[in-house]
């Protein structure tokens, strides 16, 4: 991902590259995080996530074919007797007892056998054994929780990427913050470097000066003392270095201790736009505020869910399967059936409106957060264009601070070299000049910190799109 011109180029760290090579390695390693680093990934997984539960919530207006099939041995339950036995056995007697008599008083009757007795049917609800297979396919017709139900998973889908997109944001921030931090101390370790160089060269000196009788030992051990305390502020500004590079390679999922290549920014210093078209361009563009908008339109989409509940749900059923005592599957045995199936809630007792309530309810509260972060952000532009110029001021005041205290170390340094002030003086020359070298060195990265930070409350990096 390559960064593109800004919409409102809002003077940031940019800009402060700007002299750089076309392919500076601020961008190689932004692309670099954002392609490997480990939490967008998780981030990114979730936003995947989301537009699957987005297909399943379409996939719903679809039919539905489940094949369902059961097989029972019961004992017991209720049970009719069908009489039979009652009805049919006194006919079937007197049926006898006339086909006897006309056979002893007719020779030609014809024999007849004896009817035999009929017992009663004892017909069992529940069958002993009993199997049922079927096909069953459903689809809806009209469902509002559906259609609902889908416009909320679309918006749920759209606030996971835009959380994707905030945390790209936050991570380019971090990137450059850390790659400024990283310059920042390989500075200062230069600056303790050669401080050092100087504290050796002083002790020397002064070794040469006690050998020739013009400076006492007690000068040899005070430059003796300083060496050791540059060499100990070095060793911290290396330590410090040293992490400032492997956060920076954490964030881009490298080796902590990978090498980090230097290019100093160009100090190009402009002031940034008007703080209104700041505070405009912010809300415009950033993605928190366009997620709280998301998270209304839910509000919306849930209030229209429950007032849906007041309608009807409407469906188409068909079923085809065979059922019996045992496992046959011939024409006898099969069965079919379909039909258009309604659904509808008449009277509820109040609950309906309860959940509509609550649903405005949430609504009234999203719409008073936006308030609130549009006042955050505004407050955010502010704090932020501030401390900008602030930084700007204090790079001047500190450039002043530190060509003061150098003239001064160098009047110092000559008047040592020809005894006329001790070592006490120098090293008070050369702590002054380096503390006014440092906080010049502070004062210039606060700087592109700031510009960094006012990119992303303005949200003016662009993303290359693909």
């Amino acid at each position: 991902m390559r960064i593109q011109k800004f919409i409102i180029p809002v003077v940031l760290c940019a800009i402060a590259f700007s002299g750089l090579a076309q392919e500076n390695i601020l961008e190689q390693y932004i692309d670099e995080a954002l392609e490997s680093n480990i939490t967008l990934k998780q981030k990114t997984f979730s936003y995947e996530k989301s537009l699957e539960a987005l297909k399943e919530a379409k996939r719903m207006f679809l039919p539905t074919l489940s094949l369902e099939a059961k097989y029972t041995r019961a004992q017991g339950g209720r049970t009719v007797v069908i009489p039979f036995g009652e009805m049919m056995n006194p006919a079937y007697d007197n049926l006898d007892i006339i086909n006897q008599s006309m056979g002893a008083t007719n020779p030609g009757y014809p024999n007849t056998p004896t009817y035999p007795d009929i017992e009663d049917y004892t017909l069992n609800f529940i069958r002993e054994k009993e199997q049922e297979t079927r096909l069953q396919l459903q689809m809806p017709v009209f469902n509002s929780a559906i259609i609902h139900n889908h416009q909320i998973k679309k918006e749920l889908a759209d606030v996971e990427k835009i959380n994707v997109d905030i945390y790209k944001r936050e991570l380019v921030k971090e990137v450059k913050t850390a790659y400024i931090n990283y310059l920042r101390t390989q500075q200062v370790v230069e600056v303790y470097s050669n401080s050092l160089e100087v504290t050796k060269e002083n002790l020397r000196n002064t070794s040469s000066l006690f050998e020739n009788d013009k400076v006492t030992i007690d000068e040899v051990y005070a430059a003796k003392a300083k060496v050791k305390e540059m060499e100990k502020e070095l060793s911290n500004a290396q330590n410090e270095q040293t992490m400032a590079g492997a956060y920076l390679n954490f964030l881009m999922n490298r080796d902590l201790n990978a090498e980090i290549e230097i290019q100093r920014p160009d100090e190009i210093i402009i002031s940034p736009y008007p703080l209104e078209s700041l505070k405009n361009q912010a809300l415009q563009s950033r993605e928190e505020l366009k997620q709280l908008d998301k998270n209304m339109e839910i509000n919306l989409q849930k209030i229209k869910m429950e007032k849906g509940d007041a309608l009807p749900e409407v469906s188409l059923g068909a079923t085809y399967g065979y059922q019996g005592e045992k496992y046959s599957f011939t024409a006898d045995d099969d069965f079919a059936q379909a039909g258009v199936f309604l659904s509808w809630d008449i009277f509820t007792s109040g609950q309906r409106k309860a959940k509509i309530s609550q649903a405005k309810i949430d609504m009234k509260i999203a719409i008073e957060k936006k308030l609130k972060s549009e006042k955050q952000v505004q407050l955010e532009v502010m704090n932020t264009y501030y401390n900008l110029q602030t930084s700007l001021e204090g790079i001047g005041l500190a450039k002043e601070e530190l060509e003061n205290y150098k003239k001064t170390f160098q009047l110092v340094n000559k008047k040592y070299q020809n005894g006329m002030a001790n070592h006490l003086e120098l090293a008070n020359a050369l702590n002054n000049e380096v503390n006014a070298e440092n906080k010049l060195i502070l004062a210039r990265y606060d700087y592109y910190i700031s510009q960094i930070v006012l990119e992303r409350i303005t949200s003016a990096y662009q993303f290359e799109t693909k």
